[in-house]
């Protein structure tokens, strides 16, 4: 397999490459596939994205389609017209996501307005680093789930901890669930 090394501004169609290496503005037109990504610019690929070790982002990285990484590294604005599934994800920047994002560890600090349609995964941390923009979800779903300044429908878990300035419509928890005295739940429900 051959290397994709794109400076500048450029676009080309889709493929299946070893290592991807971006710096500039580029459209990828179809699916692609990599082991890695490196991304310094502007990333927008139209298909299905497919990176089998690492994702690293410092800039805007828009998929219109799937996205399927082992790791994730992003610094900047990932949206995605899809589903997301990886093992790790570290976010710090805005994401925007139209469908379910699968992820084993999701790290996100938000400095934006991102939205997101539901969370699955083990163990979810998203914390705010400005005081305003808060984070949406529908539903967030894993083992150990840890929230700040959040707007979300549901959260289900293991071990809940609803930090500073959420609003929660409905909790349900087995083991435990901690919730902030500046932040309100609407209903909690114990899990057997």
């Amino acid at each position: 397999m051959s290397n994709l090394v794109l400076n500048g501004k450029s676009n080309m169609s889709g493929g299946t490459f070893e290592e991807v290496d971006v710096d500039g503005v580029i459209t990828i037109k179809g699916d692609l596939i990599c082991d890695t990504m490196e991304v310094d610019g502007i990333f927008k690929v139209r298909g299905n994205t497919h990176i089998k070790e690492k994702m690293e982002v410092d800039g805007v990285c828009k998929i219109f389609g799937d996205l399927n990484a082992e790791n994730m590294d992003i610094e900047g604005v990932l949206t995605v017209y899809g589903n997301v599934t990886a093992e790790s994800a570290k976010i710090e920047g805005a994401i925007k996501l139209d469908g379910t994002f699968n992820v084993g560890l999701l790290d996100l600090k938000f400095f934006n307005s991102p939205d997101i349609k539901e969370i699955v995964g083990g163990k979810i941390h998203i914390r705010n680093g400005t005081k305003r923009w808060y984070f949406k979800a529908e539903l967030i779903e894993g083992d150990d789930v840890h929230v700040e300044r959040s707007k979300v429908k549901l959260i289900r878990g293991d071990n809940v901890i609803i930090g500073a300035g959420c609003t929660v419509d409905r909790v349900e928890y087995r083991s435990g669930l901690e919730i902030h005295p500046k932040s309100r739940v609407k209903e909690k429900i114990v899990l057997s």
